[in-house]
């Protein structure tokens, strides 16, 4: 089982973020795309999240007996926007069995960034450590992403110590 060039697993078995199955842009390739679903299918996902602003990739999911749910993002206030909502349809579609990847196009930041605030909503872990996992495990990372998800913490962190978040 080929594993994709650029993938991170948040929760092992149940949650990762990805590259676009098969590259994205200019370098994507068909025979990569085959093969990266593959690996996805054999890993046990069973929904893909698709970030991209096009339909790119989604009837070849479904091909493969994959869920689709495309929330196309085309900026970072955007991505702001949907967060919440992108973390609650993570957290709902996690009690399910199988696995959920999300993925963007060519960028891995964003997805990384989605997978980063759900992990750090319902598991407590610390979103900056988790983007850290991530650009370890080969995505790039960006300061948009630390910006996403960076502020749910902080405000998390105040409002559980008791402290005002405006203050």
């Amino acid at each position: 089982m080929n594993t994709p060039k650029r993938i991170w697993w948040a929760r092992p078995g149940k949650l990762c973020a990805l590259e676009r199955p098969g590259g994205g842009g200019r370098s994507h390739r068909p025979e990569r795309r085959e093969a990266d679903i593959e690996y996805l299918t054999d890993a046990g996902v069973r929904l893909v999240v698709s970030l991209m602003t096009t339909r790119h990739n989604l009837a070849h999911y479904e091909e493969a007996g994959l869920e689709v749910r495309h929330v196309p993002i085309a900026s970072w206030e955007d991505a702001a926007e949907a967060l919440d909502d992108l973390t609650r349809m993570l957290r709902r579609e996690l009690r399910r069995r199988g696995a959920v990847a999300v993925h963007g196009n060519r960028y891995t930041d964003l997805p990384a960034a989605v997978c980063a605030a759900y992990v750090a909503e319902a598991h407590g872990t610390d979103p900056a450590a988790a983007l850290a996992e991530a650009a370890a495990a080969g995505l790039s990372i960006t300061t948009e992403a630390y910006e996403l998800v960076q502020p749910r913490s902080a405000i998390a962190a105040a409002t559980s110590s008791g402290r005002s978040v405006t203050t």
